[in-house]
């Protein structure tokens, strides 16, 4: 078994938020464990990832995400785990979200290189808002005249199936299926929306002894009231470097570049990438 250490980094200018409440993330095709638990220990290695996002640079109080995640496989017929850990900012919200994951592999195929697998997580999610950075125009809300910050904690709850062969993937998922409401101290309210999500991808190579892998990729995402779609086509040479596109629908377009620093006859154990989105729509 060995291990895989993914670093990502990703900076978007004037990029416009999707309305939902569920992190964003470009390069899902490399984490596939952040949507869906179902993908826990379907890479058959040690995986350690680091994502950090940043959009709208420039404007104050401009969204922040890092994301770290972790899988691995147990031992034959024991499944996968996996540990999901997001901190999100945009404006005066502040949000962590920590989950765990369990999937169940059923293997099939000759070689038993084909995998099923049934994934579940737990956590908690913590919503924050810094009231004392808030500017309201409108004077005499006491909400919005709090000069405080509150928070509250949730438990979260999420359930994904997975396929993985050697060359295809597909995954379909839901996460804060519990839709918990938020009751703060000053006395403001909201909810938890669920999130759905579809995925896919395919490795293709012309032949095996190619120097060049091209892989496609999809995502669909969705809160049963905004719908996302993401597609994505990323190019790798030898295991030595990748570079790829994504058209985020009706949202924006990326370019992204990467490298494996550490890359020797094809057994790499730490990925470097950066992402940049550019802006399709208008902001806001």
């Amino acid at each position: 078994m060995k291990k895989i250490f993914t670093i990502i980094a990703l900076s978007a200018l004037i990029m416009p938020a999707f309305a939902q409440q569920d992190k964003q993330l470009t390069h899902y095709f490399f984490n596939n464990i952040t949507t869906n638990p179902g993908a826990a220990g379907t890479n058959e290695n040690i995986c350690v990832g680091l994502t950090l996002r940043e959009q709208w640079v420039g404007f104050p109080g401009n969204p922040r995400t890092g994301a770290f995640t972790f899988s691995m496989p147990l031992r034959p017929g024991l499944g996968g785990v996996g540990v999901v850990v997001i901190a999100d900012q945009l404006g005066a919200s502040r949000d962590f979200t920590a989950k765990a994951s369990y999937a169940y592999h059923a293997r099939f195929g000759e070689a038993k290189n084909r995998i099923l697998s049934f994934g579940l997580n737990l956590g908690i999610l913590n919503k924050g808002i810094d009231f004392s950075i808030l500017n309201p125009t409108q004077l005499g809300d006491a909400y919005l005249s709090a000069t405080n910050s509150e928070s509250v904690m949730a438990p979260d709850l999420g359930f994904g199936v997975f396929y993985k062969s050697p060359t295809l993937y597909f995954g379909l998922s839901g996460q804060e299926l519990l839709a918990n409401p938020l009751n703060y101290a000053s006395g403001a309210k909201s909810h938890i929306d669920r999130h759905y999500y579809l995925t896919g991808g395919y490795n293709y190579k012309s032949s095996p002894t190619s120097d060049w892998e091209f892989k496609p990729s999809f995502l669909v995402k969705t809160d049963a009231v905004a719908t996302q779609f993401d597609f994505n086509v990323l190019a790798e040479w030898r295991e030595l470097i990748w570079g790829g596109l994504t058209y985020r629908y009706q949202d924006a377009a990326t370019a992204m570049v990467g490298f494996y620093p550490l890359s020797k006859g094809g057994n790499s154990t730490l990925k470097i990438g950066y992402a940049y989105d550019y802006t399709t729509s208008g902001l806001g």
